[in-house]
């Protein structure tokens, strides 16, 4: 009797051992979405300097897709715009921002139909604006500088990938779009009438992990962010094999992508240094800047610490042991 006991328990430890050492061997899941600042993820899991065991990428065609999975528990980490991040830290989900990946410098924009000529034309106008606090952030901005408030014209609720469908059947007369769904309504003969490069540094995507996930695998976290930086050295060292490999998933040309990613500001490990280390932290003063605005549209209640958000110790231990 007292052998089975001891076979019984040495099968239970056998399983339980099996199981953690499954769980541990689980990839950190990140959510992208098609972005041309997000492409250096997929250069660096090409080029090997990703490994799918430690980090899968997990593809959506929308960040409002990944933002809601997130919330969901279905993805451990998240490239997301940083006014998300705020509203993830104010529902409770503990965002870690361990990774400035880039400001869009004309990437986002107001595109409208060829006989709205300026930001004033706006008036009266079916606008489609995707469901993220950061589309009607740009638009806010573009219609202050308008002297028109919201109010002034009609918004229609699209997701991005849909914008086209709705400027070629003629239910949009604009749309607030980014790239590489710009291209699309450019193509169908929409003009540019404002872009985020006329509000510089505003708009700015992170990757945030969320903080258990980040204590008990920051080796995985290292690693994704070694893996960032060597691909965004390979880019500056190989720019034209780099836009070739990273062309494809956004349906452009080489030339193409390298015009794409003009509407961008990839920041250093130096520069991502000084960013994420809070509180005297230019990205904490831009995040109060979107906090205040997200108060004001009703978006969130002014309760969330920014600073908190920051979690530079990763990207500190991979700079002490290098890539």
């Amino acid at each position: 009797m007292r052998s089975r006991v001891g076979m019984f328990g040495l099968l239970l430890f056998l399983l339980v051992s099996a199981c953690a050492a499954r769980e541990h061997e689980q990839p950190l899941r990140l959510g992208t979405q098609l972005w041309p600042g997000t492409e250096p993820l997929f250069l660096a899991r090409e080029l090997g300097y990703l490994d799918e065991g430690s980090v899968r990428l997990v593809e959506y065609s929308s960040l409002s897709e990944a933002n809601r999975d997130f919330r969901n528990g279905m993805i451990d980490a998240a490239n997301v715009t940083l006014d998300m991040a705020l509203l993830l830290q104010q529902q409770g989900y503990e965002p870690r921002v361990v990774l400035v990946v880039d400001a869009s410098n004309g990437a986002d924009a107001i595109l409208a139909r060829p006989g709205v000529r300026r930001l004033q034309e706006l008036r009266g106008k079916r606008i489609a604006v995707e469901d993220l606090a950061v589309s009607t952030y740009l638009l806010s901005r573009a219609l202050e500088q308008a002297g028109l408030q919201p109010s002034d014209v009609r918004i229609i609720r699209l997701p991005a990938d849909q914008h086209f469908r709705a400027y070629a059947s003629g239910q949009v007369d604009a749309a607030v779009s980014y790239q590489p769904f710009a291209e699309q309504l450019l193509s169908a003969g929409a003009h540019e009438l404002f872009n985020s490069s006329q509000i510089p540094g505003e708009i700015i995507d992170v990757v945030v992990v969320r903080a258990e996930v980040l204590d008990r695998h920051p080796e995985q976290v290292r690693h994704l962010l070694q893996g960032w930086f060597q691909a965004l050295g390979y880019l500056e060292t190989h720019p034209e094999d780099a836009a070739a490999r990273m062309s494809p998933r956004l349906d452009t040309s080489p030339t193409g992508f390298t015009a794409l990613l003009k509407g961008l500001r990839l920041y250093s490990r130096e520069e991502n240094l000084f960013l994420l280390r809070a509180p005297d932290s230019p990205l904490v003063a831009m995040a109060l800047e979107l906090r205040r605005f997200l108060v004001e549209e009703g978006l969130m209640h002014e309760t969330v610490g920014p600073e908190r958000m920051l979690d530079a110790r990763p990207l500190e231990s991979l700079r002490e042991g290098g890539p």
